[in-house]
């Protein structure tokens, strides 16, 4: 099992999608979050094993409801997955809530 701290990401809502965002400002959002997470996390995990993962995302303010977070969880998965397919993550568990600060911590088991 390991654990991942993740700090300083942008809070983005999936609500933003529906609303229209367009796909250069939704660039530019994966780009940001690559650099973010890359400084933080070094490690890709490989496309050879098979993983479960739990993302719990912290609010100080105005939590997102756990469907918002889809957004930001996607953008991180792609940057620590060398590959996201249900053949390598079948199994996704998701949290949201208040906290003292602004961070998602993610627990990743191979199975």
């Amino acid at each position: 099992m390991i654990k991942i701290i993740l700090k300083d990401l942008p809070k983005l809502s999936l609500n933003q999608i529906y609303a229209g965002k367009h796909w250069t400002k939704r660039n530019k959002d994966k780009q940001n979050y690559q650099l973010i997470i890359q400084n933080q996390f070094k490690e890709v995990f490989s496309k050879d094993k098979v993983y479960s993962v739990k993302y719990d995302f912290y609010f100080k303010r105005n939590a997102l409801d756990v469907s918002n977070t889809v957004y930001m969880l996607k953008m991180i998965e792609d940057v620590l997955f060398e590959d996201d397919t249900y053949k390598i993550i079948p199994k996704l568990e998701i949290t949201s809530t208040k906290g003292k600060s602004d961070f998602v911590e993610i627990t990743i088991i191979e199975l």
